[in-house]
């Protein structure tokens, strides 16, 4: 199993919503912020994970002392070693072809050991197993010896088997992307049965049915999108470039549906409370770096302890706010009036380009993951912290409106031709103005996650996440949110995870994902639901990516 998960941390498994990512597996259920795994682009990044590639730093706390530990061909036992970890060998010959074979043979026999073919003085070693529990390997030895292999026995290595060999130097996404849509009213179930059921609105009792899912004051809708265009991993570092995540949230009170669905009666008027609609698009470019660090008062408590570090320039594209501060309307039985007052503030001046960078920010991740015991591995996370984004200037339009209409007027503005529309329009605006408020800064979307994974066997993972959402300008508010998942891998070809999670800005969701890993080339595929299951869903997920390994 050893074998599959460290080829996993190449290929890039995690994440948690807050945030989109086009990594399917990072979105299972946290969506469920798997601790062990490295990704080659920084949307849910545990940059400790980039650590699991190289060779340790060793960090001597009594005497202040900071070095690389070398290598070593890992054949006999070193007492100055830091960390002890047993494996097996199984066979030692000059014939590399021969030890090929048997390396070939036992992968197909044992799968999900890892296993590694060292060259040392012209003698190539199969060296199988890596733990560094004594008992766990010597158990290992004697179902070898009794599965034929007689000259197994046990040796001390100096660094994990999974390690330089199937942990690739380079990985690279070429593309990826991600689709999250959600409400807090309509589900797949109420759009079957209404929209596409044979609507017939002038039937009261079918227009309440219709509306009858509308019970909160406000209709929230959110989405957000993510796409990478370009990352990758070297060696102990990871960069991404060309991405782009956006982030958008509206509040339509349910009272306009009630009015443009059943009127206003006369003389009652009717407050629609104050709707408004939030947005902000920006392109992170990220650099990560992690390493192991190997010190002799860590290696006492656990196995191994990995720390790592990234920064992201935050290239800010659009940020814009609108919010109705009143919006009233009433009938009489001769007239009807309608008021407001509105208020937009936004960094995008309509006569330029869409796409171009508006403002600028940094935000900071910090990772560490341990390795208490082969079963058990925890971390902690914590995702753009410090994030702001500064935008040197922001433009304020304020509109109010005031329209009085008598039945007449209604029926003679049918005739209306564009010049008398315009004319209508401007009578009923009071006040429209616009003015620069200069710099402006935005709290960028930050979080810690505190998660586990345990080992149950060579095929299933469980992996569990606790995310805390940080104070900040577009998700703020939001509860902490519990995740669990479980990873299956019968053959390192084709994984499976699921993943639930309870709390956080859904409610409630479930995610899966699959990976088709074939040699050098892997394609995740993603899909997950949120606020109900199946035909009660009030929103859903959809997410790929393309991956290369060398």
């Amino acid at each position: 199993m050893k074998q599959v998960l460290f080829y996993l941390l190449a290929t890039g498994i995690l994440m948690g919503r807050g945030q989109p990512s086009s990594n399917p597996v990072r979105n299972v259920a946290t969506r469920v912020y798997f601790t062990r795994v490295m990704g080659t682009h920084p949307l849910g990044l545990n940059p400790a994970m980039l650590g699991y590639y190289g060779k340790p730093v060793t960090v001597d706390l009594f005497k202040g002392k900071i070095s690389e530990r070398p290598g070593g061909d890992g054949n006999h036992d070193n007492t100055g070693n830091l960390q002890r970890l047993y494996a097996v060998q199984i066979i030692a010959s000059r014939d590399r072809q021969l030890v090929e074979r048997t390396r070939k043979e036992f992968n197909s026999r044992f799968q999900g050991i890892p296993s590694v073919i060292n060259n040392v003085d012209s003698i190539y070693k199969l060296r199988v197993g890596d733990t560094a529990d004594r008992f766990s390997i010597a158990t290992l030895r004697q179902s070898l010896i009794e599965a034929g292999y007689s000259d197994a026995w046990i040796v001390t290595v100096q660094a994990p088997l999974a390690g330089l060999e199937s942990i690739p130097r380079f990985t690279m996404t070429v593309l990826g992307g991600s689709l999250d849509a959600g409400n807090n009213a309509v589900s797949a179930q109420w759009i079957n049965r209404q929209l596409y059921g044979g609507l017939d609105l002038r039937d009261p009792g079918k227009k309440d049915k219709f509306l009858s899912v509308f019970t909160p004051e406000v209709w929230n809708i959110n989405l957000m999108a993510g796409m990478i265009g370009l990352g990758f991993t070297a060696g102990n570092f990871d960069v991404s470039i060309f991405e782009l995540k956006v982030i958008s949230n509206m509040n339509l009170p349910t009272a306009i549906l009630d009015v443009l669905f059943r009127g206003v009666k006369f003389d009652q008027a009717r407050d629609l409370l104050k709707p408004n609609l939030d947005l902000l698009a920006v392109a992170p470019v990220s650099v990560h770096y992690g390493r192991q660090i190997a010190s002799p008062k860590l290696t006492r408590t656990i196995d191994r302890f990995y720390a790592g570090a990234g920064i992201n320039l935050l290239l800010g594209l659009a940020d814009a706010h609108l919010e109705a501060q009143q919006l009233e309307i009433a009938t009489t039985t001769d007239s009807i009036l309608i008021k407001g007052r509105t208020r937009r503030v936004t960094n995008v001046d309509s006569d330029s380009r869409l796409m171009a960078i508006r403002g600028a920010g940094l935000s900071l991740d910090l990772g560490f993951v341990a390795d208490i015991n082969p079963r058990l591995t925890v971390g902690l996370t914590g995702k753009d912290l410090f994030g702001i984004l500064m935008w040197p200037d922001r433009t304020v339009t304020e509109k109010e409106f005031y329209l009085q209409l008598s039945s007449e007027d209604l029926d003679d503005i049918y005739n209306y031709d564009d010049s008398l529309m315009d004319s209508l329009r401007q009578s009923f605006v009071l006040m429209d103005t616009s003015y620069s408020t200069g710099p402006d800064v935005t709290i960028y979307p930050s979080r810690f996650i505190l998660g586990a994974l345990y080992r149950l066997s060579p095929e299933l993972t469980v992996d569990a996440a606790l995310t805390h959402y940080l104070r900040n300008d577009y998700q703020d508010g939001a509860p902490p949110l519990l995740s669990l998942g479980l990873e299956y891998v019968l053959a390192p070809v084709f994984p499976v995870h699921i993943g639930v999670g309870i709390g956080g800005l859904d409610g409630f969701r479930w995610d899966t994902a699959f990976m088709l890993n074939i040699g050098s080339f892997q394609w995740y595929l993603g899909y997950g639901e949120s606020r109900g299951m199946f035909n009660t869903a009030k929103g859903v997920n959809f997410s790929t990516e393309y991956r290369l390994l060398f």
